[in-house]
């Protein structure tokens, strides 16, 4: 009864049980996926010629040939589990070291149990080219013996699978021992640093001489920066084959043999995608640093370059260390841009899908054992973060802001075409696009000729997929902002024992889980009646919500700590109960934070892809699958590009209100 009176326990109980319900038990059922398996099969075809085991058709057990021709066992561990010999022209004999007993399912499979071991037989008969007629069904009949004589059909190849279930490693074996397995794990990860290596190199550069010296226009950078940082995850790639592909427009233009397509060209593509936020997070960094220790250094002889080195830049390291993780997850699980710009580059997301989803060679335990190899890789880097922060300290007892260096023309000008560089070719996708949504396509070729028959052919063939991304938006972000500042009040205010860490931990699961990991695992958690989601809107809309909760409960809960208790405790003692007091006081204290995570969630839900490429199904095709499968298919890129004009659309508008809107709040209140 006590429980039922507290109703934020109540709410942090219900929410812990949703979160484990849609990202624990999915992720678990993925890891059992990858250490669950059958206990594998053998087959043997009976011809004329006599008894001949098929390799190619066993899995995990041995075979021993006993008598040439005639007889062959098969086992495991060194063991034989079963022996077959010829018994006559279209007959065997299975010989085991306990009897046999043979029986038919309800769907007519035949089945033998040999003490614990069950194996379920079945055949494979080819047909004559003039023969229509079906082959002869297998039967099986006991002998005394305890033995089995099995009736088969004419040049059968026969197959016995055990379908026990059990712990096995097999999978990771195979994972870590295969080709194009182990290829894929270490082109994910060389990508993955070396990409982020240079978006640091941009982002870090830029962040400090935007921190640190007097530039023109430094606000509008920073937000044109922000603009590059929600940009669709497939739009560089799209965009920079258009360009420098092997029939691109400057390649042709300028008559070279060069293609960006290729490895070369998913690193640059990707480090121009991840390193806004790597920029933001370190020009915060650079902007809080103490003033006293860069002028302490400077008191006691050190030039500007020592104090930068020394000083400056290990004092920023939280916030470089966390956009260099954050930069480096993205590209770890960037699904697009591999696949359209990177050839014939196999990539663990991509291998993940194909696995998982593709028509031919599916092979579901390996996209398991991919998805928790990902997961783990994930989660490496988040704790070698940690822990890199956690031995280090960069607090400070007090904090001056430091200001800004004037710059000598020449300098400025140095800074402005450096900074002018960076966003132009972070906007080279954009500027490519809107070019080519005015340009006429014939046979995958652009024609410099003014049209708007791009955006009529894209209203002539409909607005679903837009209303599919704008209704799964705005229900996504409505459901995760509600829940935002629900489970942000639990972690801040309330700090239940054992709940609240719980649900911490849980809720922000989903941030180091990549997309297509994640979806996967909902497909096996919602594929089955009476939890049938899988191709509906309403899994798209559950992927969307706990893949961005983190951005809603971390933006409220830092809203929220700025909030003093007392304002609560005041309207409590005055009589009002806790839900009105967090309805009509704590929320509207803490919307500006929730607005701001509300704002990422729909800019990351509109932009969403690698989740989206799995999950989705039609009707429910939201603008990315859309645009995404134009490109790799060679559809018209210009109506392409006019869709991805008005997904962009979708983005920035409300991005751009977000942004003018605060500044008026800001300032209103100084």
């Amino acid at each position: 009864m006590r429980v039922l009176r507290d109703n934020w326990l109540v709410f942090t109980i219900v929410a812990l049980l949703l979160c484990v319900a849609t990202i624990l038990l999915p992720q678990l059922r993925l890891l059992s996926a990858s250490v669950i398996g059958d206990g594998g099969r053998f087959s043997v075809v009976h011809r004329n010629a006599g008894l001949e085991p098929v390799p190619e058709m066993s899995e995990q057990f041995q075979t021993d040939v006993v008598d040439p021709g005639k007889a062959l066992s098969f086992g495991k561990a060194g063991k034989t589990d079963l022996e077959v010999s010829v018994a006559g022209p279209l007959s065997v004999r299975l010989s085991a070291p306990q009897p046999i007993e043979p029986s038919v399912d309800e769907g007519g499979k035949l089945s033998l149990q040999t003490g614990k071991e069950k194996l379920v037989v079945s055949q494979q008969a080819p047909r004559g080219l003039f023969n229509k007629t079906a082959p002869a069904p297998l039967t099986a009949e006991t002998t005394s013996d305890g033995s089995v004589i099995l009736h088969h059909a004419a040049n059968a190849y026969i197959t016995f699978d055990d379908t026990g279930r059990r712990l096995t490693l097999s999978n990771y074996v195979a994972f870590f021992t295969g080709n194009e397995t182990v290829k894929a794990t270490i082109n994910s990860l060389f990508i993955s640093i070396t990409a982020t290596a240079l978006a640091a190199l941009i982002g870090v550069t830029l962040a400090y001489v935007l921190a640190r010296f007097e530039v023109p226009a430094t606000n509008e950078i920073v937000f044109f920066a922000t603009m590059a940082s929600v940009s669709p995850p497939f739009l560089g790639a799209y965009s920079w084959r258009l360009l420098l592909g092997r029939n691109g427009v400057i390649t042709n233009a300028l008559g070279v043999d060069f293609s960006i397509v290729g490895i070369h060209g998913v690193i640059w593509v990707i480090a121009w995608l991840v390193f806004p936020v790597i920029f933001l997070l370190s020009y915060s960094a650079f902007r809080g640093l103490d003033a006293s220790h860069v002028e302490a250094a400077e008191s006691l002889g050190a030039n500007p370059a020592k104090a930068r080195f020394s000083i400056e830049i290990p004092l920023a390291m939280p916030g470089i260390i966390t956009g260099l993780y954050l930069a480096t997850m993205a590209a770890l699980s960037d699904f697009g841009t591999p696949r359209i710009i990177g050839l014939d580059i196999s990539v663990l997301p991509v291998l993940i899908y194909t696995s998982f989803l593709s028509e031919a060679g599916r092979n579901p335990a390996l996209a398991a054992t991919g998805s928790v190899v990902l997961v783990a890789i994930s989660s490496l880097f988040l704790m070698a973060q940690q822990i890199y922060l956690a031995k280090r300290g960069f607090s400070v007892v007090s904090s001056r802001a430091l200001g800004r260096r004037p710059l000598s023309r020449t300098g400025q000008i140095c800074a402005l075409g450096f900074v002018g560089l960076v966003l132009f070719f972070a906007f080279v996708p954009h500027m490519t696009v809107l070019v080519t949504s005015f340009m006429e396509w014939r046979v995958g070729l652009p024609r410099f000729a003014f049209t708007l028959s791009n955006y009529t052919t894209m209203l002539a063939s409909g607005l679903g997929p837009a209303w599919v991304t704008l209704s799964l938006g705005i229900a996504g972000t409505a459901v995760a902002f509600a829940a935002g500042l629900g489970i942000a009040f639990v972690l801040v205010r309330k700090r239940y024992p054992v709940i609240a860490p719980v649900l911490s931990i849980t809720v922000m699961m989903p941030y180091v889980i990549p997309g297509t990991v994640l979806g996967i695992g909902l497909i096996m958690m919602f594929n089955k009646a009476p939890l049938l989601l899988t191709g509906t809107w309403f899994i798209l809309a559950l992927a969307y919500v706990i893949r961005n909760l983190p951005f809603t409960v971390k933006a409220s809960e830092a809203a929220l700590r700025q909030v003093h208790p007392a304002l609560d405790e005041a309207a409590i003692s005055l009589g009002a109960k806790p839900l009105r007091v967090f309805v009509t006081i704590t929320a509207p204290l803490m919307l500006a934070g929730a607005v701001t995570g509300a704002t990422l969630t729909f800019l990351h839900i509109v932009t969403e892809l690698s989740s989206t490429i799995v999950l989705y199904r039609p009707p429910w095709k939201p603008m990315t699958a859309v645009i995404f499968e134009n490109t790799l298919v060679d559809a018209d890129f210009g109506v392409s590009a006019a869709q991805t004009i008005l997904l962009m659309m979708i983005i920035y508008i409300p991005l751009y209100l977000v942004v003018r809107y605060g500044q008026s709040r800001r300032i209103e209140h100084a």
